[in-house]
Formats: C-alpha cells, sequence, structure tokens
C-alpha cells in the first residue's frame, strides 16, 4: 500500500523537477538568439564600414590619376581660357570645413547689403543701419564676462559675425559699414570710465591687432576715435539689456569724455584675444543687474547664429581662418563707393571749445608706445575659394566663366625662396640679402580742428616722431590666373611662406630702425650735458 502511494509521489515530484530545468533552458536558449543575432548586426556593420572604405580609397585614387593627368598635361598661356565655376555645393562644404570670406558674403546678405569702396574693399550694411539714423553697433544686446572679458552678446542675427571679427566705421551720406577681418575677439572696442559712466566705441579697421602691443589705453588718441563714436550708460544700468533708454543721448558725449578715461586693455593670451576694459568687482557691485561669469566656449558651427548659455558656459559661434581662402566677391553688391569719407566723429560736435578740449584730454590720457602698429588698412586682395573636387560618382555642373579677353592667363613657375640675412646676425651660406626698400613717401597732416576728412588708401600714418620706414607689399597675382592644381597648391604655399617672411624682415627692420634712433637720441641727450665725455 505503501509503495502505491508512494510512486505517484516520486512521479510528480520528478515532473516538477523536469520543468525547473525547462525553464532556464529557455532563457539560455533566448539569450544565444539575441547575441547571435547582435553578431551578425556586427558583421553587417563592419561589412558596410569595409565597403565605404574602400569605395573612399577608390575615389581617392581615381583622383589622384586625374591630378597626375592634369599636371602632365600642357597649359596654354596666350589665349584666355574657361574656368569652371565651383557649384554652390562645394562652397558651402568648404566654408564648413575652413571657414572663409565667402562665409560672411553668404550668410549676412539677408540681413543687409553688400558694397564695394575704394579703401576698405567690400563691406556690409545692416538693414537697420539704412532704417534709423541713430542705429549704432554694439547697442542691441548686452555685455557678460568670461574668462576672454568683456563679450558682447548681439541680439542681431548677424551679430556672431560683425561684432567679433574684423571693424566697424562710419561713412559720410552711407552710415555705419562693418569691414570683415580674419581675427576673432570678444569685442572690438575702445572703452572709457568714469565717475558715474562707462562707455565703449567700435575700433576703426585702421584698428590693427598686434601680439606683443595689444590695443590699449591709448586708444582714441591713437586712432583718433571722436566723442560721437562712443555710447555711454550709467554704471548702475551696465551689464543690462542696452537699448536707448539706458543709452545716453549723444550730445552729452563732449562732457562725458571730459569725466572718464580711456581703460581699453585687448590683449593675447594662451592663443585668445582677451578684452579686460572695466574691472568686472568693480562693475558687480555698482550695477542694478546681477553680473555673472561664464565660461567661453568657441564652436565651429556656423548654423548656429547666436550666443548659447548652458549654466556658466557660453558658446559662441566662430571660424578657423587658418587655412581659408577669401572668396572674390559677395553675390550681391549693391553699391560702389569710390571716394569714401570717414567721419571719425567730431563733425556733429557744435561747441568747437569743447570738441578742442575733448581732444586735449585724450592726447593727455596715454602716449602711443614707440612699437604700436602702424594706423594703415591692408586691402585684402581676393583669393578664389578653392572647392574640392567632386568625386567620381558626382555630375559637374555645366557652368564657366570665360576671363575677360583684355586679360591674358599667365602661369606662375614654382621659384626657390631666398632668405635674406637677420640685422645684427652673421651671415648664413647661401643667404641672399635683399635690396633696400625705399620708404613711400608720408604726407604731414595736421588738423588742429575736427574736420572731416577723406582716408586715402594703404597709406601709412604715424606721429611725426615715431615714423618710420614701411616696405612695399608684393604685387598679388591677378584673379584670373590659370594654374595646374600641383602648382596652384605649391605656389599659396610659398606665397603665403613669402608674406611671412616678409613680415618678420619688417619687424626686424623697425626694431633695428628704433634701436638707431634711440641711440642717436641718448647720443645727443649726452652731447647736451656739458662734464660728461660721450662713451
Amino acid at each position: 500500500m505503501n509503495r502505491i502511494v508512494l510512486l505517484p509521489l516520486i512521479a510528480a515530484l520528478g515532473l516538477s523537477l523536469g520543468a525547473c530545468q525547462k525553464q532556464p533552458t529557455e532563457a539560455e536558449r533566448n539569450a544565444e538568439i539575441e547575441r547571435q543575432v547582435q553578431q551578425r548586426l556586427d558583421a553587417e556593420h563592419q561589412t558596410e564600414e569595409q565597403q565605404k572604405l574602400a569605395q573612399r580609397q577608390a575615389e581617392l585614387e581615381a583622383r589622384e590619376r586625374a591630378l597626375a593627368e592634369k599636371e602632365n598635361r600642357p597649359v596654354a598661356t596666350a589665349a584666355p581660357v574657361a574656368t569652371a565655376a565651383p557649384t554652390a555645393r562645394a562652397l558651402v562644404d568648404n566654408d564648413r570645413e575652413t571657414g572663409s570670406y565667402a562665409t560672411f558674403y553668404r550668410k549676412l546678405d539677408p540681413y543687409g547689403d553688400w558694397m564695394e569702396t575704394s579703401d576698405y574693399g567690400y563691406v556690409f550694411q545692416p538693414r537697420q543701419a539704412t532704417q534709423s539714423r541713430d542705429w549704432r553697433p554694439y547697442t542691441n544686446g548686452h555685455w557678460v564676462y568670461t574668462d576672454a572679458g568683456w563679450t558682447w552678446i548681439s541680439d542681431e542675427q548677424f551679430g556672431w559675425a560683425t561684432y567679433h571679427y574684423g571693424r566697424w566705421t562710419r561713412l559720410r551720406s552711407v552710415g555705419w559699414v562693418w569691414v570683415p577681418g580674419e581675427q576673432w575677439a570678444p569685442a572690438w572696442v575702445s572703452w572709457r570710465k568714469g565717475g558715474d559712466y562707462v562707455g565703449w566705441a567700435p575700433l576703426p579697421p585702421e584698428a590693427q591687432f598686434d601680439r606683443q602691443t595689444g590695443i590699449r589705453n591709448w586708444a582714441d588718441n591713437y586712432y583718433d576715435i571722436g566723442p560721437e563714436q562712443y555710447a555711454f550708460v550709467r554704471a548702475n544700468d551696465f551689464g543690462a539689456k542696452v537699448s536707448a533708454r539706458v543709452v545716453v543721448p549723444t550730445q552729452q558725449n563732449v562732457t562725458i569724455i571730459n569725466q572718464t578715461t580711456n581703460i581699453t586693455n585687448i590683449t593675447y593670451n594662451n592663443s585668445v584675444i582677451v578684452d579686460r576694459g572695466p574691472s568686472y568687482d568693480d562693475f558687480r557691485n555698482r550695477s542694478s543687474q546681477p553680473i555673472e561669469r561664464f565660461r567661453l566656449e568657441r564652436t565651429q558651427d556656423t548654423n548656429v547664429e547666436r550666443p548659447v548659455f548652458r549654466g556658466e558656459v557660453v558658446a559662441v559661434p566662430t571660424l578657423d581662418f587658418r587655412p581659408a581662402e577669401r572668396a572674390a566677391r559677395p553675390a550681391r553688391v549693391t553699391r560702389t563707393i569710390e571716394q569714401p569719407v570717414v567721419e571719425r566723429g567730431w563733425a556733429g560736435i557744435q561747441d568747437a571749445q569743447a570738441a578742442r578740449k575733448a581732444r586735449q584730454k585724450m592726447e593727455a590720457e596715454a602716449t602711443p608706445p614707440p612699437n604700436a602698429p602702424f594706423k594703415r588698412f591692408v586691402r585684402p586682395e581676393p583669393r578664389p575659394v578653392i572647392a574640392p573636387r567632386p568625386a567620381a560618382t558626382e555630375i559637374a555642373t555645366p557652368a564657366a566663366t570665360m576671363a575677360p579677353a583684355s586679360t591674358p592667363v599667365v602661369t606662375t613657375p614654382a621659384t626657390p625662396l631666398a632668405t635674406p640675412n637677420r640685422p645684427g646676425r652673421p651671415n648664413r651660406p647661401g643667404a641672399k640679402a635683399l635690396p633696400p626698400v625705399a620708404p613711400p613717401p608720408v604726407a604731414a597732416t595736421a588738423s588742429p580742428v575736427p574736420n572731416e576728412t577723406p582716408v586715402p588708401a594703404n597709406t601709412p600714418t604715424r606721429p611725426a616722431a615715431n615714423r618710420l620706414p614701411t616696405m612695399t607689399p608684393a604685387p598679388s597675382l591677378p584673379a584670373e590666373i590659370s594654374l595646374t592644381p600641383g602648382a596652384a597648391e605649391r605656389d599659396r604655399r610659398q606665397g603665403a611662406a613669402a608674406a611671412q617672411e616678409e613680415k618678420r624682415i619688417q619687424r626686424e627692420q623697425e626694431q633695428a630702425q628704433r634701436r638707431a634712433e634711440r641711440e642717436q637720441q641718448m647720443a645727443e641727450r649726452r652731447a647736451q650735458k656739458p662734464g660728461r665725455p660721450e662713451t
């Protein structure tokens, strides 16, 4: 009887144990299936990557073969040739990779007009400048303090470019225009502070930045920035949104100039241009608006046209101009200005005595150093944008433009560059000294009364005591030049090397000239003091 009862119990126990063992077996089987699927997906992804790499390698080899064939072909030098225009897609891709003047031309076009001037080349005028006479740069946004100093945060869609690259100038009968440039900074302004006011004015195109000297408290004196160029606000409004309500009327600027002092301090630190200006600790306590500190982050995405705040970080869009090429011209040029007349900010002052007093105040504040940069704007020579060559699968756009018949197409052979001997150093074997370069004639200018005068192109101006000889820039190649791809790349590199070498030689010549002048001044002083023999 007991055996009959135990047999079903043993059978039931065996069935339950079998069921328990069956469940983990199914889980393991599912895990194995998932692992096999993942392996299959990984294998397919790896196969796709290998196919892409093989396709890219084949395209590169095809381009190299095409380039070798083109380099082996003779280039006609007598007759004009048709040059294929780069497609819009090629220009956009090139802008994304390196950044160029074409980016400015293309992205700013919807917000204003591009004009051509004889002195500054192509300049941009925002639509707001034509709609309102009271519009000025750096007056629609607010200031924030970052690890790169005072940074202008613009509320205008074109501000990512116009307030961080290039400079501003005001032309008579035209208004404010922006001259493009390649150096990024938190802001290109001259600062003044004193009493209950703080103000800033756009730096002109002649204010070139040098890493050694920077731009300091001699800015408005050296570059003749008049009172009308400044936008003043009260100290307790600094840091808040800048608007017509908080900006002091321009008629009061002459009086405020005599109550303030220039505190411009734009320097170069750790590969970044820094704009110090007013003391952060001072205005943090005085401003009614809390002034926060941010860490500046420069991004390379020009599709983002305004700064982005993320906690304690502010990200601003920038361009990388190291390998950039300048575009020949904007797609739409609305006007040509043959003889632009620059307004420095003195013409609208009715009280001549107050204007004279303000100018004397600026001159007495700070004296420009002997090594200050030349007050000269060098108009950039247009260089065509080198678009990337299309891949083997792309269809070439049948767009071509003929070079003018009056301009012959020439080729320039690659010539080795001779390195001249440096002043004060022993001659090196094989080095060739450059012939002396005569300085260009400099017209003496004297303006006791603040009159506005046209600015001639490429005219160096310096104080009489500090005027130094300048080197004549090397002639540039015509825009219609035709070169094989290999020769064009070699000439471009050699041209950049030649420009750097010329700048180095010019700096050394200037330093030698300054040393000679200082020695001459010391000798004259010793000769004027009796009883002290000259050494």
